[in-house]
């Protein structure tokens, strides 16, 4: 009996040994498997962020669509027809009639922001006695080197544009395919989750998609009230530049937080390029504008979709700037939101049970 005992103790023993060995080996296997997904996804971070910016755009126009076609008698497919054409009709219009002067009003824009910065340089000059700048002529030996320079600056930008031409056309054509036929997709992406988390894969999914479609219009909301009021505005004050000013502005308003601020800085430059007290009234107009925004338009629209605590969203635009670029920065807030959706449906709701929490 006692050799027996002997036996099945040390049989549990090596069971259980071998048990928490396989254990070991599990766990690290899907360390292993979690840093080469991580790995490889930073390297494809490119055409990621291509096709995330895709389906924004995408969940945007099926959001259009649906609405038309609850309020006209028209199906989904020829109200998402309707309002991409009308959409590419407004945009192709618009450069139509505005491209000349917008670029030429872009080009004066830079030049009164330079010349306001060279100006704030030269009265800190004068109030700290140093020589804060520095005119640095080539002289004639070293004119070949900088005419070379000249050269792979121009066609930096040339690839750079090149670039930013082909990913917007990729952007373009694949929301086109996406919005047509999301549930294609969705499905497809549904499939892949095992059978018994299909149902919270799906409903995951649509908790995302409900968020990012009321983030995009309050965003195209805050652009539209931000551009039109910063142009009238200017206008009123007689700034020649009230246009490309109000385009810009509404463009950077696409980005929460930090691009209103970062819109604040060519704004104030160009008010007080005009004088002191048109810079003033410029800087309190502004304020007055963007406080309105923030404090009415902003909280309706995040009851639709997610609130973002400021803190968080500028550490994420700020860690993805840094990591992605310009592209990890417009993203940075859709891509919070996903993430934050994510969370909270599968595991504050499914794993902890708390609903209701966000």
């Amino acid at each position: 009996m006692r050799v027996d005992r002997l036996v099945s103790e040390h049989g549990h023993t090596g069971q259980g040994q071998n048990f928490m060995g396989v254990q070991r080996i599990f766990t690290l296997n899907a360390i292993l498997l979690t840093a080469g997904l991580l790995t490889l996804g930073y390297l494809i971070s490119d055409v990621l962020l291509l096709v995330f910016a895709a389906v924004l755009i995408a969940v945007g126009l099926d959001g259009c669509a649906q609405a038309v076609a609850r309020h006209a008698p028209l199906s989904r497919g020829w109200a998402l027809v309707g309002v991409g054409s009308g959409i590419a009709l407004i945009i192709l219009g618009s450069l139509t009639l505005t491209a000349t002067g917008l670029i030429q009003q872009f080009q004066d824009l830079g030049e009164q922001v330079a010349d306001f910065w060279e100006r704030v340089q030269v009265w800190l000059a004068s109030r700290s006695e140093l020589d804060i700048i520095d005119e640095i002529e080539p002289e004639n030996g070293h004119l070949a080197d900088a005419a070379g320079g000249v050269v792979g600056h121009a066609m930096t930008f040339g690839l750079s544009a090149l670039g930013a031409i082909s990913s917007l056309a990729i952007i373009i054509v694949l929301s086109g395919f996406l919005a047509a036929n999301p549930a294609l997709y969705r499905g497809g992406l549904v499939r892949l989750v095992p059978q018994d988390r299909r149902i919270l894969a799906d409903d995951t999914l649509s908790a995302i998609g409900h968020a990012m479609r009321w983030w995009f219009l309050g965003q195209l909301v805050s652009m539209a009230m931000l551009g039109t009021t910063v142009g009238l505005g200017l206008l009123l004050l007689g700034i020649d530049l009230w246009f490309a000013l109000a385009v810009l502005t509404a463009l950077l308003t696409f980005v929460p937080f930090l691009g209103p601020l970062i819109a604040t800085v060519p704004i104030v430059a160009v008010g007080f390029a005009e004088g002191t007290q048109t810079g003033l009234i410029v800087l309190a107009g502004y304020l007055v504008i963007q406080n309105i925004e923030g404090s009415f338009i902003t909280p309706m629209i995040q009851k639709k979709a997610v609130n973002l605590a400021p803190a968080l969203l500028i550490t994420t635009q700020v860690l993805l700037s840094l990591a992605f670029g310009i592209v990890g920065l417009i993203l940075a807030a859709p891509l919070t939101i996903a993430a934050m959706v994510s969370v909270q449906k599968l595991y504050v709701e499914h794993v902890l049970g708390e609903v209701g929490t966000e």
